[in-house]
């Protein structure tokens, strides 16, 4: 890792931090940016497989044409979408139990949300930065850490806190929505929005534009009311279309009558997990592999591979597929509406439906089960 922080944060060295007050490195980080975590370097903070310079998408796929290879442009995706709208209506659920409406907080002051995982390294990372901007701006900005809860279970984000001793409030995601709504495509994910609800800022690194945001919205006066433009829209309760890897679209209603195999995955898990989640790294291989076989066994299921969209390019479906031999089609879930609508929280996880669209089998884990499951579906 680049800059000041240039490795994961142990509890003895964020102490050693804090040593000589809590308030003077406040201060420090924020005038001086000495304890400024800057974004590591595309090899360290991407996950393992996600291509520098991969091939354009499909003109029918919903994605950007010039495929994103750092961390910055993958937020770009979300930043033009955000920015200048008034931020999308959500509810925090807290780590310690409590509920924040963000809608509570519009009018009364700024909201800073940085979305991220405790198995996401550039996240670690940052959090030194984090925690001083919450203990500089915290009666001026409201600050909360929300952990996406993919492959992140509560007891983790736990552990997590108190190995650093963190003070800043954490939120959870515990079905996705918060990702979903606003539209999280990498982590660590920034948002900075103003007093008056507007979106200012989104963005990856914890850097001088980041602080530069802080500042402005902690300085400002509430923006008439006039002049907040309309909110982002929400997801709409209709039918799920996947765009997949060809250009095609799949739908559930497409094919009402016969049963139905999603597997959903996350096309770095088995690289990029290795370090910090290695029972899940392996388990998401194994699964990886038994859907394979099981394709070719099966040939007349209809099976699609969904990928969710944090760090996830179209070149990193092909690589997915030819890694692991799956011939099933494949596309990005670009605002993960599919695994909010089936509440997926750990990957690699497939879902069996029946001809009536019923679920009747879900298998998680190294996919062991799956085998069985489709036998008698």
């Amino acid at each position: 890792m680049g800059g000041s922080v240039g490795a994961m944060i142990t509890r003895t060295s964020w102490q050693r931090r804090a040593t000589g007050g809590a308030r003077a490195m406040a201060v420090a980080c924020a005038l001086t940016m000495a304890c400024h975590a800057r974004s590591a370097s595309d090899a360290e903070s991407r996950p393992p497989g996600t291509a520098v310079t991969p091939p354009s998408a499909p003109a029918a796929a919903p994605v950007a044409s010039a495929v994103p290879s750092t961390g910055e442009d993958y937020a770009a995706l979300t930043r033009g979408a955000l920015v200048g709208r008034r931020a999308p209506d959500a509810t925090l659920e807290l780590l310690d139990g409590d509920r924040v409406a963000l809608a509570g907080l519009i009018g009364k002051q700024p909201i800073y949300l940085k979305f991220w995982a405790t198995w996401c390294k550039p996240c670690r990372a940052q959090m030194p930065h984090l925690e001083a901007a919450y203990r500089t701006y915290r009666d001026r900005i409201a600050v909360y850490a929300v952990d996406l809860g993919l492959n992140d279970p509560a007891a983790a984000v736990r552990a997590f806190k108190a190995e650093l001793a963190l003070t800043v409030p954490i939120a959870l995601d515990p079905d996705g929505a918060l990702a979903e709504r606003f539209q999280v495509a990498v982590t660590p994910m920034h948002v900075v929005i103003d007093r008056a609800g507007v979106v200012r800022y989104v963005g990856h690194e914890a850097n001088a534009a980041l602080d530069a945001a802080l500042a402005e919205v902690a300085s400002e006066a509430e923006v008439p009311g006039d002049r907040v433009p309309p909110a982002v829209a929400a997801p709409r309760d209709e039918a799920l279309a996947l765009t997949l890897r060809d250009g095609s679209a799949f739908t559930l209603a497409g094919h009402a009558g016969a049963p139905v195999a999603l597997t959903f995955v996350t096309t770095w898990c088995d690289g990029y997990l290795a370090s910090s989640r290695p029972a899940m790294a392996t388990a998401c291989a194994a699964h990886a592999r038994q859907v394979a076989a099981l394709r070719t066994r099966y040939p007349g299921l209809t099976w699609v591979v969904v990928a969710h969209p944090v760090w996830t390019s179209t070149a990193d479906l092909d690589d997915y597929l030819r890694r692991f031999g799956v011939a099933a089609p494949i596309g990005i879930d670009t605002h993960a509406g599919w695994f909010q609508h089936f509440k997926i929280r750990d990957v690699a996880t497939t879902i069996l439906l029946d001809g009536h669209g019923a679920e009747v089998a879900r298998i998680a884990g190294d996919g062991d089960a799956l085998a069985d499951a489709v036998a008698r579906l």
